[in-house]
């Protein structure tokens, strides 16, 4: 298989995210099927491609009696690949680090049962997030103890997630967010000394002398919504604070640099007053809610177009769901630089799968993503003509700048007499170019294919 197939294999998977068919053999039917997928390659081709698609080499797959035994050996080249290209990406000041369910019906050891998700059976991932919701970092759980570094000290296999994530981390610049299953005072304390300070949910046994009302005392009739408890102690040199307070239920936080003050109010439902009433809110709830949801929203981001075949091969569907999380990722960049540009639209989601599809399958093998030398190029005003163009109304589809410009397969062939479709020729012509799919003028006094295409 060469590198052409794969790219075209992935754009395939993209497709069917996005147009949803029972079956993976609908695609290719001759009455409903989908014709840009049936164009890319035939059925048989894809499911020889997805069955022998292999990722590492299973000679060197040492066995489960070794020491240094690898899980994850199957799929364990692209986690390490992923993982290197997600930090290229500068971090945001605020991080989040949760869990993630990649859903499958695999039998397999490693899948768990998380409750809370969505999809509550599956592999799980820890996933390291910005607020918008891109992916820095990523480990999947397999039930192994991952290493530890010589000067890292033992927080338990949960807590050491936190520091093996976080070693990328910048620090004295960054903070973390983590729900109760991470926090711990000595992971906080631990964190903070390193020069990444943190704030999370914690179980209140885990606060070992600490002076702060349990839960019957916070949840008695007497005790009115709003109230808040802190407390703020020394540990291990590093000031640190928790604060309970009750809502629907009591929730008690722990942090290393934000406490109560400023306190604030938010608004509930009172259900013996049917009415909507005013409670205290203290500013450690406020800032845990608006920057503790990167991980979601990369959820939620997955689960509009994912990726749902079946296999029953376990790596396959760790593949597929990893593709998926490059794809979001690769939309957040591209979102963040469109809209630093002028007069600039942004595709969402959905378009934004379908055009990287296209490009994955037809742009040629040795193109490069990068600045050509010589004369400025026209593809930039030719773009920004063809964008507005679909702006103003219903326009025949326009291939992506990445095809228009990879100078491969744009062969000539002849049409009936159609209007040329370069912005502002308002010629005919009967010449339309294979791989575009469009009509252009190419006469001796116009060169409407040359413009369209550099």
């Amino acid at each position: 298989m060469s590198e052409t197939e794969l790219r075209k294999f992935m754009a395939i998977l993209i497709y069917m995210s996005v147009i949803k068919y029972p079956n993976v053999r609908l695609y290719w039917s001759n009455t409903v099927g989908f014709q840009p997928i049936k164009d890319i390659m035939t059925v048989n081709r894809f499911e020889t491609i997805r069955r022998f698609l292999h990722f590492n080499n299973n000679e060197k797959h040492l066995p489960k009696e070794h020491p240094q035994h690898d899980r994850l050996h199957k799929i364990r080249p692209i986690i390490s690949h992923l993982n290197e290209k997600f930090a290229l990406v500068p971090m945001e000041q605020r991080l989040s680090i949760d869990e993630q369910m990649c859903a499958t019906f695999v039998a397999h050891f490693m899948k768990q049962y998380l409750p809370n998700k969505p999809h509550k059976w599956g592999f799980k991932l820890y996933v390291m997030c910005s607020v918008k919701g891109y992916a820095h970092k990523f480990e999947i759980y397999t039930g192994q103890e991952n290493e530890r570094l010589p000067d890292e000290p033992d927080f338990g296999p949960v807590g050491n997630v936190v520091v093996r994530l976080a070693r990328g981390v910048p620090r004295h610049i960054n903070l973390i967010y983590f729900d109760n299953f991470y926090t711990s005072v000595p992971l906080v304390t631990y964190l903070a000394k390193q020069g990444i300070y943190s704030l999370g949910t914690v179980q209140s046994n885990r606060l070992v002398n600490c002076k702060l009302p349990d839960k019957k005392t916070m949840m008695k009739k007497s005790v009115p919504r709003g109230t808040y408890e802190e407390q703020m102690t020394e540990f291990d040199g590093i000031d640190v604070t928790a604060v309970t307070w009750k809502d629907n239920k009591v929730v008690t936080f722990l942090s290393s640099y934000v406490g109560a003050e400023p306190v604030g109010q938010v608004e509930r439902f009172d259900k013996a007053n049917k009415t909507r009433i005013k409670i205290s809110c203290p500013h450690i709830i406020k800032e845990y809610n608006a920057h503790m949801g990167g991980v979601d929203l990369m959820d939620s981001f997955i689960g509009r177009y994912r990726i749902a075949m079946r296999s029953r091969k376990w790596y396959l569907r760790i593949f597929y769901h990893l593709l998926d999380m490059t794809v979001i990722n690769s939309w957040l960049v591209y979102k963040d630089l469109k809209i630093t540009e002028a007069n600039s639209s942004v595709l969402n989601l959905c378009h934004y799968r379908l055009e990287l599809a296209e490009v994955l399958a037809k742009v040629n093998n040795s193109f490069e993503l990068c600045n050509k030398r010589g004369r400025p190029s026209t593809s930039n005003s030719v773009e920004m003509e063809i964008q507005a163009k679909k702006r103003r109304g219903p326009a025949q589809h326009i291939p992506p700048k990445d095809i228009r410009t990879d100078n491969v397969g744009h062969w000539p062939g002849n049409c009936v007499r159609s209007r040329c479709k370069m912005p502002g020729c308002k010629g005919y012509t009967q010449t339309r170019y294979e791989k575009c799919g469009v009509a252009l003028c190419l006469t001796t006094t116009k060169n409407c294919f040359k413009n369209f295409h550099m």
